[in-house]
Order: C-alpha cells, then sequence, then structure tokens
C-alpha cells in the first residue's frame, strides 16, 4: 500500500456512489479505506423535545435500536458497503465504524486522520448549487481537515439548472 487513507462517509442512499469514487481513488498498491456511518439523530431529539415541551406528562418512547433500528441499519450498511469496496478494490484495507454524536462533529473528527474524504451530495439534488449540500455535509465540507471529494447520489442534474448570470452582470 502507498499509504493512502480514504474515509467514506457512509448514508443511505448516497453510499454505493461513495463507495464507487472511494474505488476509483485506490491505487493498484492498494489503500487503507475508512467507512464511517453516524446516524443522524436530530430528528429524533426535535420529537423528543417536542413531546417534553408539548405533551407534559407523556412518556418519550424511543424505539430499541437492535430491533429495526439505528444501530443493526448501519451494521447492515457498513457489511454492503464494505462487501461492495472489496469487489470493486480487491487490495484494500477496510475498516468500519459505527459513530455516535453530532454527525457533522464525527465526521469531521475522523476527517483529521485521513487524505481524503468522500462523501455525497444531501441536499436538494435536482438542480446543481449551494442548495445541493444539506446542513451536515456543507458543515463538513467547510471543516475538514483533509481533500474531500464531493458525490452526486445519481446522475448530476443539467448545466441547464444552474442560474442565469444577473442582466447586467459584465460578464454576460
Amino acid at each position: 500500500m502507498d499509504g493512502r487513507r480514504v474515509l467514506v462517509w457512509v448514508e443511505p442512499g448516497k453510499w454505493q456512489a461513495c463507495i464507487r469514487a472511494a474505488a476509483d481513488l485506490v491505487p493498484p498498491s492498494g489503500a487503507a479505506v475508512h467507512l464511517l456511518y453516524v446516524p443522524d439523530d436530530s430528528e429524533d431529539l426535535l420529537r423528543e423535545a417536542q413531546a417534553g415541551l408539548w405533551g407534559r406528562g407523556r412518556p418519550v418512547r424511543r424505539q430499541p435500536a437492535t430491533a429495526g433500528g439505528t444501530e443493526l441499519a448501519g451494521t447492515e450498511l457498513l457489511a454492503d458497503a464494505e462487501a461492495l469496496l472489496r469487489d470493486l478494490a480487491p487490495v484494500v484495507s477496510v475498516t468500519t465504524e459505527q459513530g455516535s454524536g453530532p454527525v457533522e462533529r464525527v465526521v469531521t473528527a475522523a476527517s483529521e486522520s485521513a487524505d481524503y474524504l468522500v462523501l455525497g451530495r444531501s441536499g436538494d439534488l435536482s438542480r446543481r448549487g449551494p442548495t445541493s449540500l444539506g446542513k451536515h455535509t456543507r458543515f463538513v465540507v467547510d471543516h475538514a481537515q483533509c481533500r474531500v471529494l464531493v458525490v452526486w447520489p445519481e446522475t448530476a442534474p443539467s448545466a441547464a439548472t444552474i442560474p442565469p448570470l444577473p442582466p447586467g452582470d459584465p460578464r454576460r
């Protein structure tokens, strides 16, 4: 191996494109690829906060993590991602991790020990531009400690989705 360290942020709906891009980064001599999945519990926290404020006296019900919840889904997602990566890049050394905590903070911290971070776009995927990056993705892109490869999960929208220059712009 040439010592290249690739971090792949594995997320539902985007992981296949990210794994393919990571495989393209692996040189013939191999590389170390770390697959990281971090469940986004921000929606759960919001529901729990609302239940605490609006439903005083009602207990907050949490889904068990191993029975159809996040932990099991994350484990399966990481296993599928690892299998695809090994098919595409047989000389790769793979490690997997299911992180916990604020998604953007966990991914950004993991980027400190990587040469490349591969992640998928997560916002408005119908057009090109800044809104094609969701809030967690934008934070990670802005704060990552390594080179970042941002991948379209599917075919990128046409260049026609780029807004035209404003009237009177001297570059027109």
